[in-house]
C-alpha cells in the first residue's frame, strides 16, 4: 500500500522545486533603483528656477520663509536619492556575483517595480513630514532666542502663522492675532520694552 504524503510535504514540494520560485533579476532591479535615485537627486537640485534666484538677489522678488522648508525637504530628498543610487549599485553587484542557478530564470516582475516605486513614495512622504517638523523646531528656536512682535513685518507673521497652523479669524485684530501666534509658537509674551531691547 502506497503511503499517503503528509500535507506539509505536499505543500512544500512544489514550492521549493527547482525553477518554481521566480528569481528576481537583481541587475535589472538595481538599474531601476539607480534610475529612481537619479530622478530624486535631479528633482532636489533643480527645484528653484535660476530666474527667481536672480530676482531675489536684485530684490525684485521677496524671499519667502517657506522656501527654507523646501530647502530642508529637497536636502532630505537628495539623501534619499543617493540611498537609492547606492542600493541600485549594490543590487547590480549582487546580481553580477550571484547569477541564477540551473533551471532558474531571472526576471524583473512588475510587482518588484511597484514595491520600489511605493517605497520611494512612502519615504518621500516621510521626508516631507520630517522637514516640516524640523523647520518648525528651527523657527521656534530662533524666536525663543530673539523674541519679536512681528510689528514691522506682517507678511512674515502670516507665514509663521501658516507654518504653525494659526488661521486668521474675521474678528481678529493685529494684537489678538499676534497673541495667538506667539502662544502657538510657544514664545512667552514680553513687554514692549523687552522687545525693543531684544531687537537692539
Amino acid at each position: 500500500m502506497q503511503a499517503c504524503p503528509s500535507p506539509s510535504g505536499f505543500l512544500a514540494a512544489p514550492l521549493f522545486e527547482s525553477g518554481s520560485v521566480p528569481v528576481p533579476d537583481w541587475q535589472a532591479l538595481g538599474l531601476a533603483c539607480a534610475i529612481l535615485g537619479c530622478f530624486l537627486v535631479a528633482n532636489a537640485i533643480l527645484f528653484r528656477h535660476p530666474r527667481r534666484l536672480v530676482r531675489e538677489f536684485f530684490g525684485t522678488v521677496e524671499p519667502r520663509l517657506h522656501s527654507i522648508r523646501d530647502y530642508i525637504f529637497h536636502r532630505s530628498q537628495t539623501h534619499l536619492g543617493f540611498f537609492y543610487l547606492m542600493l541600485g549599485f549594490g543590487l547590480m553587484l549582487f546580481g553580477r556575483l550571484s547569477p541564477p542557478g540551473p533551471g532558474e530564470a531571472a526576471r524583473l516582475d512588475v510587482i518588484w517595480v511597484g514595491i520600489l516605486v511605493l517605497s520611494a513614495a512612502v519615504f518621500a512622504g516621510l521626508s516631507w513630514w520630517w522637514s516640516r517638523r524640523l523647520f518648525r523646531r528651527y523657527v521656534r528656536a530662533q524666536l525663543l532666542a530673539q523674541p519679536t512682535d512681528f510689528g514691522g513685518d506682517m507678511r512674515m507673521a502670516v507665514e509663521v502663522g501658516e507654518l504653525f497652523e494659526v488661521e486668521s479669524r474675521p474678528e481678529d485684530t493685529v494684537q489678538t492675532y499676534m497673541t495667538r501666534l506667539l502662544a502657538a509658537v510657544g514664545v512667552p509674551k514680553k513687554a514692549p520694552s523687552d522687545l525693543r531691547s531684544a531687537r537692539t
